[in-house]
């Protein structure tokens, strides 16, 4: 029995960074691929290496986004993955969506702050707001099995107060990937979490395990306006005995134990 008083998962929970808030998460045998990005431009690199290609993805249950940033949302990349007509796409705004069409995909939608979507048998996703980029809203997303096992991704969160509201009204949550760089540019407020954020943040969504996503960023000409703040070591050395940061290298998968 796990703490939520349901039989445990058939199948373990894995997690695979592949790069930023790009991760292959799979739950219950359903794999999720979160924020897709797997070509860099010459203005916008990655600053640790890509730990899967296109062609070594499993079948993908669903695609998530969080937000319209070009490191989390990677047009041309996603343009080679497979079964365009077959995998949902969810993205925050309609903008996004009718840009996912133009590249194949037939199951697309854009899904609101409140909304939960059932993506598989037994698998549920309830979608949290995460602030904002410009005008364009930010989603992060808490998956559900049927086992009862619960995951938080907010690849592009910025601060804890969501969380707060998500979880006086959810209950609390196993897994949670979270950004840890606090990417902020030289002029102007923070854009992700750095890491005491992230570490407060998955203590406040009762998570027992954090894996830090939003980590690494390239030098590259952009990099010029934009400072980090943190790390996931940095993480690691925050978190107190209640919490375990996983600093987990790209393109290692990582099963997730209670």
């Amino acid at each position: 029995m796990n703490r939520h008083g349901v039989g445990m998962s058939k199948q373990p929970i894995t997690v695979t960074r592949i790069v930023n808030s790009c991760v292959l998460l799979e739950l219950d045998g359903h794999a999720i691929l979160t924020d897709p990005w797997f070509i860099e431009r010459w203005w916008l690199r990655r600053g640790e290496p890509l730990g899967l290609h296109v062609a070594d993805l499993p079948p993908l249950t669903a695609v998530v986004i969080t937000n319209v940033a070009t490191n989390h949302f990677d047009l041309p990349g996603m343009r080679t993955l497979p079964a365009k007509d077959t995998t949902p796409v969810y993205v925050p705004a309609p903008n996004m969506a009718r840009r996912v069409r133009a590249q194949g995909f037939r199951r697309v939608e854009a899904v609101n702050w409140g909304q939960t979507r059932e993506i598989a048998p037994g698998l549920s996703m309830f979608v949290v707001p995460s602030g904002r980029t410009a005008v364009w809203p930010n989603n992060a997303y808490a998956f559900t099995t049927a086992g009862g096992d619960r995951v938080f991704f907010g690849g592009e969160m910025d601060d804890v107060e969501p969380l707060e509201r998500y979880r006086a009204e959810h209950p609390p949550v196993d897994l949670a990937l979270l950004p840890v760089n606090g990417l902020r540019p030289l002029l102007g407020p923070r854009l992700v979490m750095g890491p005491r954020q992230a570490v407060a943040g998955s203590s406040v969504l009762g998570a027992k395990v954090l894996v830090p996503v939003h980590d690494a960023h390239g030098h590259d000409p952009l990099s010029r306006l934009f400072r980090t703040t943190g790390t996931a070591s940095d993480a690691v050395a925050l978190a107190g005995p209640d919490l375990r940061v996983v600093d987990l290298p790209t393109g290692e998968r990582w099963k997730f134990t209670q």
